[in-house]
């Protein structure tokens, strides 16, 4: 889980001075990656850095910060945890978390972040300097030249989510992290009962599902804030509006439907997937229709149904839902956008 800066801002009007604790670096084994973020108040714990005694001693640590009657401005601490017999966890590693307090004044500055959809959260990780912003070039006027460095490495591999940034100096640590979570565009067409399994089996991930079906009464009463709903006539239609890394799910309540949806998608060519939910029957019999449409071979082999085939072989739906989640999963790590 990585908590947006709105969360953040919603957790400190309900529960006043806050401390987010992010995993800032990592080496071997760990339980979280870098990002990974809570947020510690007196009455609660949001999010998760790894469980086990690493999170029961950063919660501790957090909750003194978040007390804490000092006035110094943007206070923060850093803390190195060794993941060995020590805090009686098996992984191995090593985790270092940054500890960020968040007050009136902190968080007056960080709500402008939390509607942005672009850039870097870029701070030091020491106390004292504000967090800032950075799009572009312009903004690294309000940062050290270092973490100019940092910022130009991170545009120039698109697949790194965030990065520390080290100054000359002892101390000198920049931590820079996008400013909105990056997340899995799903186009799932069908809300009959393995769909609404895979909207759930999906929710607390980094995934925004975009569920297509013709009829606004197919569709559950309360629609999860993970998902957009999207009333069409003719789904398809829906195909041109995905993103070009999107990974789309077909399994509407008519194979005619779902054919014409695997025809758009497959013509269209600009997509990470496309599932149809069925049997090898189906898709001997949709490969051949397709193919007498006009799609090429090459095209083809890129359809995968069943889809979550190499899951478990059980037709329930959670068990497809689940299968399916885990290969689209597998599939977003083997080939990062």
């Amino acid at each position: 889980m990585q908590l947006s800066h709105g969360e953040l801002c919603e957790q400190f009007r309900r529960n006043g001075p806050v401390v987010r604790v992010t995993v800032i670096d990592v080496q071997g084994s760990t339980p979280r990656e870098t990002s990974a973020a809570m947020v510690v108040s007196a009455q609660a714990v949001i999010g998760t850095v790894g469980g086990g005694a690493l999170e029961y001693d950063a919660i501790a640590h957090a909750r003194q910060l978040a007390n804490s009657d000092t006035e110094l401005a943007w206070l923060r601490d850093t803390k190195t945890y060794p993941l060995g017999p020590r805090l009686g966890q098996c992984c191995g590693g090593q985790v270092r978390l940054l500890f960020e307090r968040y007050g009136p004044n902190e968080i007056d500055i960080v709500s402008s972040f939390a509607d942005m959809k672009e850039g870097y959260f870029a701070r030091p990780v020491i106390s004292g300097s504000a967090a800032v912003h950075i799009v572009d070039a312009g903004d690294l006027n309000f940062a050290p030249g270092f973490v100019g460095k940092e910022f130009q490495k991170l545009m120039a591999h698109p697949g790194s989510r965030n990065g520390l940034a080290h100054g000359a100096q002892k101390g000198e640590e920049w931590f820079l992290e996008p400013v909105r979570k990056q997340r899995l565009p799903i186009y799932l067409y069908g809300a009959g009962h393995v769909g609404r399994e895979i909207v759930r089996v999906f929710a607390g991930l980094a995934v925004e599902i975009v569920w297509v079906d013709t009829d606004a009464a197919r569709f559950p009463d309360s629609i999860p804030a993970h998902v957009k709903r999207l009333v069409a006539v003719s789904p398809e239609d829906a195909v041109a509006y995905a993103p070009d890394d999107a990974f789309h799910v077909v399994m509407s309540y008519s194979h005619a439907f779902d054919l014409k949806i695997c025809y758009s998608v497959l013509k269209r060519g600009r997509f990470r997937y496309l599932g149809l939910i069925g049997s090898m029957t189906k898709r001997a019999r949709f490969l051949k229709r397709l193919g007498e449409l006009g799609v090429s071979e090459t095209a083809l082999v890129r359809l995968i149904c069943p889809l979550g085939a190499g899951g478990p072989s059980s037709k329930e739906p959670g068990v497809i839902a689940i299968s399916l989640a885990a290969e689209i999963l597998q599939l977003s790590e083997a080939s990062p956008r």
